[in-house]
């Protein structure tokens, strides 16, 4: 029993330790916005999902994406995360003019949406 409970222990100690290896610094993009009304919530999930896989992943620069959202305040999150901010600005401008995503920024109401970025250091 002595032994489990210091091994038990240990593992929590050792978890707990942060590593000595240095994060490469990144940048968190934080999304917020509506859908429009209109807009079928399994229609606006299933766009995407493939915004994801074939636009946000395939830019320069992406690390990862995921999005969510709140039962409470009806907004979409969407958390991507680059390893620069000029890939994160590239891929914003870059989505504002690209025809394969039209239909899916369509179906923001714009007025909603709300954008921020964040260094990782």
């Amino acid at each position: 029993m002595k032994l489990a409970s210091f091994l038990l222990i240990a593992s929590l100690f050792l978890v707990g330790q942060k590593s000595t290896v240095p994060m490469e610094p990144y940048v968190i993009e934080v999304t917020s916005f509506k859908y429009k009304a209109t807009v079928d919530p399994e229609t606006f999930w299933a766009a995407d999902a493939v915004i994801e896989a074939n636009y946000t992943s395939q830019q320069p620069g992406y690390i990862s994406r995921e999005s969510g959202y709140s039962d409470e305040t009806g907004e979409v999150v969407v958390v991507v995360r680059w390893k620069t901010t000029a890939d994160a600005e590239a891929s914003m401008k870059k989505f504002m003019t690209d025809e394969s995503v039209k239909a899916y920024a369509d179906m923001i109401l714009g007025s909603s949406m709300k954008m921020n970025r964040y260094r990782v250091k």
